[in-house]
């Protein structure tokens, strides 16, 4: 039954496309011979541009024609009518105007002025014989109406040839002069041009030109063929498919990077189960709050190691040690993990101590070998003990930071008072000594302490002489 309907369909398809082809051609035909009057009103000289739109669509509705494309003809014979409507106007006043000069007996003037005057009067010319002057005639070539402004009205329709598209078939403004086609289903489609004359188009914004209408079973307001879920109703956004929720978070599972788990809008419907901003989908450490540029883990002591790569995660500490403090056993500013003498104080960059032939650096002190000798009673310091403080200024310049005390001490033998200045004058005369080699004032202390810090008994000979010295303390090395 179905192959019996469409026989019987395609010769009524065929005449109705012919029909409509018919219909074309006469209106290019009408088009070309507008073309041709606003040539000859000079349109080539005033409207170049409009007149070769106007030639050129009407060449593109021809191929069209020829194609059996009747849209799109329609459409290129719309645009020459528009372009050769043009054409005519600007041409109107682009040929010159014929006009009669005669002259007018006139009375003789009088006096004064004495001389004759000349009235020249311009009068209009009607080259159609219409009846209405050239200069007001919009078709000044053809005789036509007055209330066409000169232009004429073959099929007597009260629309120009020039505005009507079916110049030689009376019609309405409304189909520009066409008659009025047959609408079978009432559809605002005519049926010369309705691919089905009977079935009215729906107006659902798909393929409305054509009169069929389209189907829409789950009435989402989009045609089943362009309908991925034709049977559920759903948005043009989900091309016609319904959103869902599956996890009943909010965020719709088109959108959803964890459809299936609960989540926040923020991380595209994934969860955080420590909120710390980081979705457990990107976290490292989700169940425990960390930090974005660790990827959510925690680093409790903030040395920029993870908790979890971190040996003491609450002590900060460098990377190369692993994540825990440095130590300095020998206190030599030189940390345990880069000193090559780790028990022995040393200097940069191996922390290793340099050897001095009468000195030795300790964590605390300058360790003198032999004593520095003074004049007995007295402050000045006798030659031998010059290589002496030599090496500790060598000390003081392979320390450059080092700031240190020069400490003066006495035995008991005599007052107090009297061992109490000996001892800061000594101590002094030392610091002069070291200055005077070129060590800054600032970097060098100087204090007596006369017999106020015995290290032996004062009771021998032997105490004494080892309570008679001179001290190197080290107070910073930065």
């Amino acid at each position: 039954m179905r192959s019996r309907a469409l026989v019987l369909l395609l010769p009524a398809a065929l005449a109705a496309a012919c029909a409509t082809g018919g219909k074309l051609l006469a209106d290019a035909d009408v088009a070309r011979a507008d073309i041709e009057k606003a040539r000859r009103s000079g349109a080539v000289k005033c409207a170049p541009k409009e007149t070769a739109l106007a030639e050129s669509n009407i060449e593109f509705a021809l191929l069209e024609i020829g194609q059996g494309n009747a849209t799109r003809a329609r459409q290129h014979l719309d645009l020459a009518q528009t372009n050769v409507k043009k054409a005519l106007d600007l041409s109107k006043t682009c040929g010159p105007t014929q006009v009669t000069i005669r002259d007018r007996k006139q009375q003789p003037p009088p006096p004064p002025p004495p001389e004759k005057k000349k009235v020249v009067v311009i009068e209009k010319t009607d080259r159609d014989r219409d009846a209405v002057a050239d200069i007001d005639d919009k078709c000044p070539d053809l005789p036509g109406k007055p209330e066409l402004q000169g232009c004429p009205d073959q099929d007597g329709d009260g629309i120009a040839d020039a505005d009507d598209a079916c110049p030689r078939q009376p019609g309405p403004k409304e189909t520009q002069g066409c008659p009025v086609s047959r609408d079978t289903d009432g559809d605002g489609v005519p049926d010369d041009i309705d691919r089905c004359p009977d079935n009215p188009e729906d107006k659902d914004g798909f393929q409305d030109e054509d009169g069929c209408p389209d189907s829409d079973d789950d009435n989402d307001g989009i045609v089943d063929r362009m309908d991925a879920c034709p049977n559920n109703p759903g948005p043009i956004e989900n091309r016609g498919c319904p959103v869902i929720d599956r996890d009943g978070d909010g965020v719709n599972d088109d959108e959803d990077r964890c459809p299936d788990v609960p989540g926040k809008a923020e991380f595209k419907g994934c969860p955080d189960a420590d909120g710390d901003g980081v979705p457990d989908a990107d976290d490292k450490c989700p169940t425990v709050a960390g930090k974005k540029e660790f990827q959510g883990c925690p680093d409790q002591d903030g040395d920029g190691i993870t908790d979890a790569e971190d040996k003491c995660p609450l002590n900060a500490g460098p990377r190369e040690n692993d994540g825990c403090p440095d130590t300095d056993r020998d206190g030599d500013a030189v940390v345990d993990r880069l000193d090559k003498c780790p028990d022995n104080f040393g200097m940069p960059p191996d922390g290793c101590p340099k050897k001095y032939t009468l000195v030795e650096v300790k964590k605390d002190r300058i360790e003198i070998k032999q004593q520095v000798h003074f004049a007995s009673g007295k402050w000045l310091v006798l030659p031998d003990s010059f290589n002496l403080l030599n090496q500790v200024v060598a000390v003081l310049n392979d320390y450059p930071k080092m700031r240190i005390s020069i400490e003066g001490h006495t035995d008991n033998v005599g007052t107090e008072a009297f061992n109490m200045r000996l001892s800061q004058k000594r101590a002094e005369e030392v610091r002069g000594y070291l200055v005077q080699k070129g060590i800054a004032p600032d970097r060098l202390e100087a204090t007596g302490y006369g017999p106020t810090r015995p290290i032996a008994s004062n009771k021998t000979a032997m105490g004494r002489g080892q309570n008679r010295r001179t001290e190197f303390r080290i107070v910073s090395l930065e």
